[in-house]
């Protein structure tokens, strides 16, 4: 037998051995079939096996089809699980590079860390990855502080078809006392890539939080109705196109494409004036303009900007715009309205930031934020979400201090912009309230009833 013919047989032995490691495989598979819940660890056993076994470039088989129906089966089942289990925890130690001249964390920065930390919550629920849909207004309580901890907390509260709530409680530990206080809390909606199907995959279903405690039924029952009030709203704009039309050309623009004009309006350099009086200013002094490159470090495993930091960029971008009427105090963010993605930024992308304040009160102002991205192989600016800011002007001490400046806008657009924003300081301060009132009534992180502060920056 010369060698040809020797390298024939080994070949068929090959293949025969190879097609009895199949059928016993399809024999060990129709016997999982046979059992009415196999469990999940069994059926993630045998679909590597068979991956190692044929390798991805194999004709599919018997097998195939029967793994495929295994994991139509699994698929339909959507497990169950427990509330207190999705939560993470998260410690950061407040450093002077997350805060400002008076040693207070800036807003933006803990909006970062509850986007990570909530992130974090859902990507496990939902055992693939999640991206932030929107986040539900903020508002900071009492500040953290250079030196103290910040201690994040999230948790599943509710999930969806495709979509899961996550609430998130960010408390300050004084590192010397050992006191902690409730900061601020947070609800934000994020979509699992993995729950809607895709070409070559099928859709896998997010599982169901079960709430195990009253509070946790409490929380549960919550999230349907915060779900609900955004599907309201969303609808609100679908059915109302004249509305849709008005928001859209509110919104400010960035500088980029931009033909005619000064590249920034002259600086605001007055004096404080007189008692009782102020000094009148247009809403374009006070423009404000970020544009950033997304790089790696600014998105998640599938290159898409984290909503954390977009947030951040926009309240520095609000910050800067706020400091140009609010002369002679320091500012603090005191909240950040609601926000929803509309579009999402990629890495390379172009983000551009445009803030301006729309309203000007005793010692706090009205910040607009717009947001816009920009793919450089496109040369197309599209939108990507908008919010409104409170920047609060206070002295060393806490107490606040009266902005010189009262606000005249001029053109149509300012005027649309600045019109409702006596309307939403009112629906901000109920707001505030409310939340004040419901956290008196929940536990710390410790599970201690501690009283709401009564601060407020």
């Amino acid at each position: 037998m010369d060698s040809s013919e020797l390298a024939l047989v080994k070949a068929n032995a090959e293949i025969k051995a190879l097609q009895e490691s199949v059928a016993c495989l399809d024999r060990k598979l129709t016997q999982l079939l046979s059992v009415p819940s196999p469990p999940r660890a069994q059926l993630h056993s045998a679909q590597t096996a068979f991956d190692v076994l044929t390798g991805p470039s194999m004709p599919r088989s018997r097998s195939t089809a029967t793994l495929d129906r295994l994991n139509a089966q699994s698929t339909v089942e959507s497990e169950e699980v427990a509330m207190g289990t999705t939560r993470v925890v998260m410690h950061q130690i407040v450093l002077p590079s997350d805060s400002d001249t008076l040693g207070i964390c800036f807003g933006g920065q803990v909006l970062g860390w509850i986007d990570i930390c909530a992130g974090l919550a859902a990507k496990t629920a939902a055992r693939g990855p999640c991206v932030t849909a929107s986040v539900d207004a903020v508002h900071f309580l009492k500040p953290c502080r250079v030196g103290s901890v910040a201690i994040i907390a999230a948790m599943v509260n509710r999930t969806f078809q495709s979509s899961l709530e996550v609430g998130v409680r960010v408390e300050e530990e004084d590192m010397m006392t050992g006191a902690r206080h409730h900061c601020c809390s947070a609800y934000l909606t994020f979509v699992s890539v993995m729950a809607r199907p895709a070409p070559g995959r099928a859709a896998k279903p997010l599982p169901k939080i079960t709430p195990g405690s009253p509070h946790q039924r409490e929380i549960f029952r919550a999230a349907e109705v915060r779900r609900q009030e955004r599907l309201a709203q969303r609808n609100k704009l679908k059915s109302d196109p004249a509305l849709a039309a008005q928001l859209a050309e509110s919104r400010l623009q960035p500088v980029t494409y931009r033909e005619a004009g000064p590249t920034l309006a002259p600086a605001l350099q007055v004096g404080m004036p007189a008692e009782g009086r102020k000094h009148s200013v247009t809403p374009d002094f006070t423009l404000a303009h970020m544009t950033q490159l997304i790089m790696p470090q600014h998105a998640n495993s599938l290159g898409i900007t984290f909503g954390g930091q977009v947030m951040r960029w926009m309240e520095q971008c609000a910050y800067i715009a706020a400091s140009r009427v609010g002369r002679g105090g320091h500012l603090l963010t005191g909240s950040m309205d609601g926000i929803a993605f509309t579009q999402p930024t990629r890495v390379g992308d172009v983000m551009y930031i445009t803030a301006q304040v729309t309203g000007i009160f005793k010692s706090s102002t009205e910040v607009m934020i717009s947001v816009c991205g920009e793919s450089p192989t496109v040369r197309e600016v599209f939108y990507c979400g908008d919010a409104f800011a409170t920047v609060v002007s206070v002295n060393r001490t806490g107490g606040t201090v009266d902005i010189p400046f009262t606000l005249e806008p001029e053109t149509a657009a300012e005027k649309q912009r600045c019109a409702g924003s006596h309307s939403r300081r009112h629906e901000r301060l109920e707001m505030r309230t409310s939340l004040m009132a419901q956290q008196a009534r929940r536990p710390s992180l410790d599970g201690t009833m501690r009283s709401a502060s009564k601060t407020a920056i």
